[in-house]
């Protein structure tokens, strides 16, 4: 076998492992499309100078280093990934295959470019699974739930998932993704969201090993927030409910 041949058949294996093997390492955002992703439903055209993220499925950071910051991404998309009204229903899609026996998800919204996130929806114990599971292969990965009718409008809010796994190492998932929200100026108050596993200087919830309350007093202690949206008067319809 030549050489050429050899490293081509390296080359096509790597991109393989990096596209379907990292891919599917764990678990991540797939609608409204978060930043870059190469996997998301309706993704926007990417800013001038990015390049799509093939592993949108990795963890941003540990409970002892932080990898990425809090979104993974800080340039916005230069389009919305969707168009949300406040009262109405949505359905957030997840992808990947790994879901590490569960745990606990919230669902959260930025007004102030990811300064602070007030949760929407939360998911505590067993996100992907009907019921308390040990197992690795998720069996429900799209969510539904409605916006508050209280949000304000903004052109530039940040839809979250945030997740701390049941099982496995102790690490923090988080993909954000740019959206609008039709409404009125205003503001709105609600529970702030739980950065746990996420460095040194975050709380820490161990591994459940079955025990599915693991870390929840964390969650049930979360102070409430109060986020600020400008508004706006441009009415768009969803691009996907």
């Amino acid at each position: 076998m030549s050489s050429y041949i050899f490293a081509m058949m390296f080359f096509r294996l790597a991109v393989y492992l990096l596209t379907f093997g990292a891919g599917s390492a764990h678990m991540a955002l797939k609608y409204p499309c978060p930043r870059y992703s190469a996997h998301g439903i309706d993704c926007p055209v990417l800013p001038d100078g990015e390049s799509p993220d093939y592993t949108p499925v990795e963890p941003i950071g540990n409970y002892q280093n932080i990898t990425y910051p809090l979104c993974k991404f800080t340039k916005p998309f230069p389009a919305p990934s969707a168009v949300w009204r406040p009262g109405e229903k949505t359905t957030v899609t997840l992808e990947g295959k790994a879901a590490h026996g569960g745990g606990h998800a919230q669902f959260s919204l930025s007004y102030d470019n990811a300064a602070t996130f007030v949760v929407v929806h939360e998911i505590l114990r067993h996100l992907f699974f009907t019921s308390s599971s040990w197992s690795n292969i998720p069996d429900v990965l799209d969510y539904s739930f409605t916006l508050p009718n209280d949000l304000p409008g903004s052109d530039h809010a940040i839809f979250a998932w945030t997740w701390v796994n049941a099982q496995g190492n102790r690490e923090f998932f988080m993909s954000c993704a740019d959206i609008k929200i039709i409404g009125q100026p205003g503001n709105y108050t609600g529970k702030a969201t739980v950065i746990a596993n996420y460095g040194p200087d975050t709380p820490y919830i161990d591994e459940f090993n079955g025990q599915y309350d693991m870390g929840i007093d964390i969650y049930a202690d979360s102070p409430n927030i109060t986020v600020f949206g400008g508004g706006n008067s441009v009415d768009e319809k969803p691009r996907r409910y």
